[in-house]
């Protein structure tokens, strides 16, 4: 592998020139050291990382009774992902592109010349078992549905760009010790996108309008992405360089750029990883785009241009914002600084000082239901004090409590905090609170 730095005038420079540089962005310094020199940035400990406190206590547990690698989410957990997974909707439906939603299988025989093909690319990664006489593997990621349609299509040039989209569940044999919450799993969700376009000059063209979509995401998360531009060979680089040299351009920033010299061909020209360096000191892949242009030809999937002619598409393999559990696992990793406000499974909790204040407290349930909060209210009997500690430990991020007082000032301060919530989670997804709102009542 050789490693140099791509930077915003289009010119490579070398990582030891780079890293004397007077002025270098500290994150990207610390992310070039531990992607191409290896420094470990942290040091090593056997405490559990820090996330899995808040990430277990929201619901997200590994599923005792299923094979390892595999997540339990409880009620609000699930909400979580649910919550993720129309956000992924929202972020490629803005793109511009005419999306198809599709489905599919979660299972292929094996033995089928396309699934055979694709699934040669993937090795010891695939999750495959047998089924009778069959030999059956998992869905590495939406690719297979959407290959499968695509090949069946009779698709012209008049009908791309397009993109086929899929929000799937998907399988992958991580080892044992790999195994992360939340970061690697072997069942997941992928929001998958595929767009396919006449060549690969128009793929470029399209590129920055996926990749906004990536950042748009890491900037509601409140956090930062590192780039990481992959290309199969030194070939490959002076043939693309054109397109390549334009990502840093449009990023405004500097990316590292890994020249790989295996030998090996791979159906992508260019693999642009999105990364974040975690409180592990890790950099975690989140989400990528690959500009592809082997699978067509091997899946036969093609198009008629507008001589007659038979041509392969050029494709582009991206999750937007990247896996959906992955996604979830930067917000955990930045907890300290509070979930964003639309993914919060309850925003406000409503502690009423006696049993008096409890029909009150049903009241304003009742009438904020319009808007999109989740509320809920304490009304057990035990003290104020321990229904606020029990607030807290349940990283409720606002509670209000209810009295005397707050009635006579009508809920004055309850209404500026609604009032800036619906600010905050406006244009974002919401889905209703779908439990008691009585703490008393829920599980």
């Amino acid at each position: 592998m050789k490693f140099f730095i791509l930077n915003q005038k289009k010119q490579v420079v070398e990582i030891d020139d780079y890293l004397k540089l007077p002025k270098i962005d500290n994150e990207f310094e610390r992310f070039i050291r531990r992607e191409a020199l290896g420094e470990i940035l942290v040091k090593q400990s056997n405490d559990k990382p820090a996330y899995l406190e808040p990430a277990s206590k929201l619901g997200f547990n590994w599923e005792a009774n299923a094979d390892i690698g595999h997540v339990q989410y409880n009620y609000k957990a699930n909400l979580m992902r649910r919550l993720v997974q129309e956000y992924a909707r929202q972020l490629v439906h803005d793109i511009g592109l005419p999306i198809y939603e599709v489905n599919g299988a979660n299972m292929f025989n094996l033995r089928h010349p396309v699934v055979e093909a694709y699934a040669s690319l993937y090795g010891d990664r695939l999750y495959n078992f047998k089924a009778g006489k069959s030999d059956v593997v998992m869905s590495y990621d939406a690719s297979y549905p959407q290959f499968n349609l695509a090949s069946k299509a009779p698709l012209s040039h008049k009908q791309l760009p397009f993109a086929h989209f899929s929000i799937a569940d998907c399988y992958r044999q991580e080892q044992s010790g790999e195994m992360m919450m939340l970061l690697r799993l072997r069942r997941f969700y992928m929001p998958d996108i595929h767009p396919y376009f006449k060549n690969v000059q128009e793929a470029f063209e399209w590129f920055p309008k996926l990749q906004s979509q990536i950042l748009k995401s890491v900037d509601d998360a409140n956090r930062g992405y590192q780039v990481v531009i992959e290309v199969p060979s030194e070939k490959i680089w002076y043939k693309y360089r054109q397109y390549i040299e334009q990502i840093p351009v449009q990023l405004s920033a500097d990316v590292l750029v890994n020249v790989i010299e295996d030998g090996k061909d791979r159906y992508w020209v260019v693999n642009v990883d999105y990364k974040i360096i975690d409180k592990l000191g890790q950099a975690r892949e989140i989400a990528c785009i690959q500009v592809d242009i082997g699978n067509a030809p091997r899946l036969n999937i093609h198009y008629i241009d507008d001589d007659g002619q038979a041509k392969h598409p050029v494709i582009i393999h991206s999750a937007i914002p990247g896996g959906i559990e992955r996604y979830l696992y930067i917000l955990f990793d930045n907890f300290e600084q509070g979930l964003p406000a639309w993914i919060n499974p309850v925003h406000i909790r409503l502690i009423p000082v006696g049993g008096e204040f409890i029909d009150p407290c049903k009241q304003l349930v009742e009438k904020y239901a319009d808007l999109p909060l989740r509320i809920e209210i304490d009304d057990r009997s035990i003290s104020v004090s321990s229904r606020l500690k029990s607030a807290h430990e349940d990283y409720v991020p606002h509670k209000i409590v209810i009295g005397q007082q707050e009635i006579d000032d009508q809920f004055k301060e309850l209404e500026k905090l609604v009032a800036k919530l619906a600010r905050e989670v406006e244009g974002k997804p919401f889905i209703r609170r779908e439990w008691p709102a009585e703490v008393s009542r829920q599980l």
